[in-house]
């Protein structure tokens, strides 16, 4: 068989054993800075046009994850309002603890602005990937929240965020439990496309 082909179906395997993990399925351990080096490494060749790499990353762990669960749990009850919940609450405090590291996942456009806005944003979101499929190689979890209050000043100013600067939320990443089997499905492909020849 083509080589190529073999090298194509052993990056769709990756692909298609990719899930989303729940922080409660992830085990205390550290992850290993070669680990965390090579998502972010993965992350930092997603495709960028104009080579403009807006994709960066806040790293938490250790005590760090206190200082960020803190913030996130002060921000929630500042804007809660009627909605709040003591159980919203109690997970802005815990979630960041249940996992050795913790990523802020931030878009710094070029400035002055050299594609649109939603370009930046999708090369962001092809950082997230690149880094989730390496996680996924290296039986690492990983997990993508966004609380609505993502970018209130209290968040903004923890991350150092300036100017056009924007939080897309946080990775939440730890060693899979070798327990956790989690399942997923796709609808065929053949229903979401469509050919134009001529």
């Amino acid at each position: 068989m083509d080589d190529r082909i073999e090298a194509a179906r052993a990056v769709l395997d990756n692909i298609r054993a990719r899930r989303t993990t729940p922080f409660t399925k992830v085990k205390p351990d550290p992850i290993a800075e070669e680990h965390v080096a090579l998502l972010l490494e993965a992350a930092n060749w997603a495709p960028t046009h104009r080579h403009t790499e807006p994709w960066r990353f806040t790293l938490f762990a250790g005590s760090g994850r206190a200082r960020l669960a803190q913030t996130l749990a002060d921000t929630y009850k500042a804007v809660a309002g009627d909605a709040f919940t003591e159980r919203k609450l109690e997970k802005a405090l815990t979630r960041p603890m249940h996992t050795p590291v913790v990523a802020a996942v931030v878009m710094q456009p070029a400035e002055p602005p050299a594609i649109p806005e939603y370009e930046e944003i999708l090369a962001v979101g092809c950082a997230v990937q690149n880094l989730h499929l390496a996680a996924q190689a290296l039986g690492i979890g990983c997990a993508w929240s966004t609380p609505g209050y993502v970018n209130h000043p209290n968040i903004r100013a923890l991350l150092g965020l300036r100017g056009s600067a924007k939080c897309f939320g946080f990775l939440y990443l730890g060693y899979l439990e070798e327990e956790c089997q989690l399942r997923s499905v796709r609808k065929p492909i053949e229903e979401k496309i469509k050919w134009v020849r001529d």
